[in-house]
């Protein structure tokens, strides 16, 4: 059941992902240098205390929802190359029924019984122009109260001058719902119940 979950999702971002997002908003997480360590530079609210930021997920299909995060090196003041020449994202926790898919790739590398971890190399898998976007996706509403999470760290980074760092802080990204996909989804509910009524009774 797990296996078709994830592959039921990979197939549909493959279809989705550029047409989903094109008119959606945005913000990388960019990936730097802080006092030897490697640590998550921006958003402000993954670079401070308790290092946790909320996305809300867009509705993909009907019963499917994503959202897409895109990681990038940091470059200080307008500097032509970035702070970090390599660093891994490992996961260290993932939500049951959260996939995350690396944008252009076929199979999820976020996820349970998943490889887990996504390496960033300057000048390989990423430019100043391009970098990679992890398109994190599900098929079950979380709620305000109970979101989904990923949680990571930053380990086996390397920076722009050779420098090996130490490994990050643990990071949090939750994902609830859309005030629109709870709407739909509130609909929908209400659909059914009101088909249940409806429906003859047999004598």
């Amino acid at each position: 059941m797990r296996r078709l979950l994830v592959l039921g999702l990979s197939i549909a971002l493959t279809a989705l992902t550029s047409a989903a997002f094109a008119n959606g908003e945005e913000e990388d997480i960019l990936l730097g240098v802080s006092d030897g360590t490697v640590a998550v530079i921006e958003p402000d609210e993954l670079a401070e205390s308790p290092y946790k930021i909320r996305y809300l997920l867009t509705e993909l299909l009907p019963g499917l929802f994503g959202f897409d995060v895109g990681w990038d090196f940091y470059y200080e003041n307008g500097s032509p190359t970035p702070q970090l020449r390599r660093v891994t994202i490992q996961q260290l926790f993932i939500s049951p029924n959260l996939v995350g898919v690396v944008e252009g790739e076929d199979d999820p590398t976020f996820g349970e019984g998943l490889p887990g971890t996504l390496t960033l190399i300057f000048g390989e898998n990423v430019t100043r122009e391009e970098h990679p976007h992890v398109i994190f996706v599900t098929d079950r509403l979380p709620t305000d109260d109970n979101p989904l999470l990923f949680r990571f760290r930053l380990v086996n980074a390397v920076a722009f001058d050779g420098t090996i760092l130490n490994d990050s802080v643990e990071y949090t990204l939750e994902f609830v719902p859309e005030p629109a996909s709870l709407l739909a989804l509130g609909a929908g509910l209400a659909g059914l119940t009101a088909l249940r009524r409806r429906r003859p009774t047999r004598a």
